[in-house]
């Protein structure tokens, strides 16, 4: 009699210890997929320049490029704050040729954008992205720059200006 109550008291506490374990694990495999579930990719823009397909993604409020074929070699980073749009003009992609800096196009990249209250985007950084010879260049960006529409871009100086260099750091 004495050895079926211990047997039972041993047989109460293993439950209970695999109980609480069975929580404790079933807790993190909840908290996995939760902060799985929070990391998301965004394409927000895309345009193909070149025979280049380019995307705009916002990993998680940090602003990333893609480019598709990679025949273009890519230097720097996208600095402005995501989401981020390519400037347009009439509805296409707006760019400008410089030769005498050795660029074939440059676009620029619109960033720190939000919606207003009537669902217009506006972003107030903008930053250069560069077509020299074999490769792509994030160049130069400015910040605090009066709201922008994406639709209908800005003047060509800007475009002139990190095409050139004045806009580096």
């Amino acid at each position: 009699m004495v050895l079926a109550i211990n047997l039972n008291a041993f047989d109460m506490k293993t439950l209970v210890y695999i109980s609480a374990i069975i929580l404790c694990l079933q807790a993190c495999k909840d908290k996995k997929e939760t902060s799985e579930e929070n990391q998301t990719m965004v394409i927000t823009d895309t345009t193909r320049i070149n025979g280049v397909l380019l995307k705009l993604i916002d990993d998680n409020g940090v602003g990333k490029l893609k480019i598709t074929p990679d025949k273009y070699k890519l230097s720097g980073n996208i600095e402005v704050k995501s989401p981020c749009y390519f400037l347009r003009y009439n509805g296409k992609v707006a760019s400008y040729t410089y030769p005498d800096f050795n660029v074939q196009k440059i676009i620029i990249i619109l960033g720190a954008t939000k919606k207003d209250r009537l669902n217009k985007i506006t972003g107030t950084e903008i930053q250069g992205l560069l077509f020299k010879n074999d490769s792509i260049k994030i160049a130069g960006v400015l910040k605090n720059y009066s709201p922008i529409n994406p639709e209908t871009g800005i003047d060509e100086k800007d475009y002139w200006g990190l095409a050139s260099g004045i806009y580096e750091k």
